[in-house]
């Protein structure tokens, strides 16, 4: 008899215990999948971006983008342009390459961030930055850190090959003409 009321002692002090300890594993399980959940639909948001300017609407950034939003290119820039600035300059480039696509080779969610590597590729069939038409396919590697509050981008920091890009496009890159020593003084 004394066994039994044991058995039933300890089972009602650990009984409480672990259903305190299935509660709060639950709770952090439940934290994750919520963050998870959270991280592929910051990934899908900025994959809904890059096909939507792929099909020649930069626009969607206008939507898609807090009005606020900062776009830092290079990263190291100090001062961000603004979301219509960063339409423009995709208009610019759609121009110039109106079969202009998006690779993405690597993109995933951290917290509050989506990392991108990709490619973008197209045909050089019209003047961008003073550079005539080429006709020439070119591929620019991009690195990019989107930040996303509330379902919009918010800042942008993004790096390029521009160097690799304008030498595709036929210029070159030279140092510049040394000048001349200055001949001998004669006595």
């Amino acid at each position: 008899m004394k066994r039994a009321g044991a058995i039933v002692l300890l089972a009602g002090l650990v009984g409480p215990a672990t259903g305190c300890e299935d509660r709060e594993s639950h709770a952090a399980l439940a934290a994750v999948k919520a963050q998870a959940e959270l991280e592929a639909r910051n990934v899908q948001l900025i994959r809904t971006i890059l096909a939507e300017i792929d099909k020649g609407n930069p626009e969607i950034m206008l939507k898609l983008y807090a009005p606020d939003a900062k776009y830092y290119f290079p990263a190291a820039s100090p001062t961000p342009i603004s979301r219509e600035d960063e339409v423009a300059m995709a208009k610019k480039f759609l121009t110039a390459m109106p079969d202009m696509t998006h690779e993405v080779t690597d993109i995933f969610g951290v917290k509050d961030k989506v990392v991108l590597r990709g490619v973008v590729r197209g045909t050089h069939s019209a003047e961008l930055e003073g550079i005539p038409p080429t006709g020439r396919k070119v591929a620019l590697s991009v690195l990019a850190v989107f930040r996303i509050r509330d379902g919009l981008v918010v800042e942008e920091v993004e790096d390029a090959d521009m160097l690799g890009f304008f030498q595709q496009l036929g210029m070159e890159l030279k140092p510049k003409a040394l000048a001349k020593p200055a001949a001998p003084k004669s006595r």
